[in-house]
């Protein structure tokens, strides 16, 4: 019968924008599973997670992209920067799932799992949930 595996991750980011790499910190909380299914939830809404690439550069060049997405316009909740930080972790979103195989994560050679803070510096939050096989 599977077994599930709760963790938290926390981390503090040091910018108003940042890309932070957890995938090493993830890696660290499988426990030797020797496969299953790992869901990643962050309990914020002003920043993301994904799933990217780890060549030099992209994932800085991916937030730069994302920041041209924001208009800058009179809103109605807050601020500009408030607004447009919930607005790219909507569409980022807070979650992603990686299959475990072997006792680690199964991503593909170049990729990494990413924080994308949007409105920092913050302490963030991220609820793992392990889904190992028996």
């Amino acid at each position: 019968m599977p077994a599930t595996i709760p963790a938290i991750i926390e981390l503090q980011t040091r910018s108003a924008k940042e890309v932070v790499d957890i995938t090493a910190r993830v890696e660290a909380l499988l426990d030797g599973a020797k496969g299953g299914s790992c869901l990643l939830y962050l309990r914020h809404t002003t920043a993301g997670l994904m799933v990217v690439t780890s060549e030099t550069g992209v994932p800085a060049d991916i937030m730069d992209i994302l920041q041209t997405m924001t208009p800058t316009m009179a809103y109605r909740h807050d601020s500009a920067a408030h607004v447009a930080a919930h607005f790219l972790s909507a569409l980022v979103g807070p979650s992603v799932h990686v299959p475990v195989r072997d006792g680690r994560l199964a991503l593909g050679e170049f990729q990494t799992i990413v924080l994308m803070e949007f409105e920092g510096p913050r302490r963030r939050q991220i609820e793992m949930r392990l889904l190992a096989e028996a």
